[in-house]
């Protein structure tokens, strides 16, 4: 237990650490505005993730659409892919909180923000709201339609609450994992298009990540996931993490705003002269 608590506490010094020092920096960054807030863009992206998230929610907790009917005999582990089998363990109670820790302060790791200007804070806040409803609804209804065991239900020892609550059933994709890379790509993003020109772009793409990583690891050996539902949900993760910043920048709404064309109309020797450049 005394390990667990000093990986617990080894992570949360060294995401401190970083963004104490970045703060004290925060007066040599050079702060460039490339997002911006569109009614429209944003409340599409609001419903839309809302409507996922939401939907999943009604549809697993009040109409139960999932059946998770549990039977011993189904779990053989020679069913599983001997690349599955590498990386299956029993379920551990401790390594699953410490997981939780990490995936939590991956999830995090947008507090480093706080050192933008305040006049940011609305757009920064809007886009992770929008970045968390597109991830969790998107991993929610995966898990709503896969049906996939948990590894630890082919050992011995596998938490029967989770057995009556029907988790047993809901490995793919990894939500600790998912969460934590979305975290961990939006900072990334965010950060670097802010301060393009920093020395901490390294550093907080490696921490943020890092954190991410070691969420997925820990979720491999609580039992709690197979490699697979981790990989998927970085991929989730990371896709909405970078996608939804990108979608708030001038290059995403360039692509939309109509091009203004110019007429010239002349009278030359040769008679009339019309033109238009589009």
């Amino acid at each position: 237990m005394k390990t667990f608590k000093k990986i617990k506490t080894l992570c949360v010094s060294v995401a401190l650490l970083v963004l104490s020092s970045v703060n004290v920096c925060a007066t040599e960054l050079e702060f460039v505005q490339p997002f911006k807030l569109n009614a429209v863009n944003d409340g599409l992206q609001l419903g839309l993730g809302a409507t996922l998230s939401g939907s999943a929610l009604i549809c697993d907790k009040f109409v139960h659409i999932k059946n998770n009917e549990y039977n011993p005999a189904d779990w053989d582990i020679k069913d599983i892919p001997g690349l599955e089998q590498m990386f299956m363990a029993p379920y551990s109670k401790p390594l699953h909180i410490v997981g939780t820790g990490t995936a939590g302060l991956a999830m995090l790791t947008p507090a480093l923000f706080a050192i933008m200007p305040s006049s940011e804070w609305l757009t920064i806040g809007t886009m992770y709201l929008e970045t968390l409803l597109f991830a969790n609804g998107i991993k929610e209804w995966t898990k709503l339609l896969v049906y996939r065991a948990r590894p630890y239900m082919y050992f011995d020892g596998y938490p029967q609450d989770k057995v009556e609550d029907g988790d047993w059933n809901c490995s793919f994709p990894s939500g600790h994992t998912t969460l934590a890379f979305a975290g961990a790509a939006f900072t990334t993003m965010v950060f670097c298009q802010c301060y393009p020109n920093s020395k901490w772009n390294y550093a907080v793409a490696g921490v943020s990540f890092g954190v991410a990583a070691l969420t997925g690891v820990l979720r491999m050996a609580s039992g709690n996931h197979f490699f697979t539902d981790v990989l998927v949900g970085a991929i989730i993760g990371t896709a909405c993490g970078f996608a939804v910043p990108y979608t708030h920048t001038q290059t995403f709404y360039g692509k939309f705003q109509k091009k203004s064309g110019s007429a010239r109309a002349a009278i030359t020797p040769a008679g009339f002269n019309f033109t238009y450049n589009f």
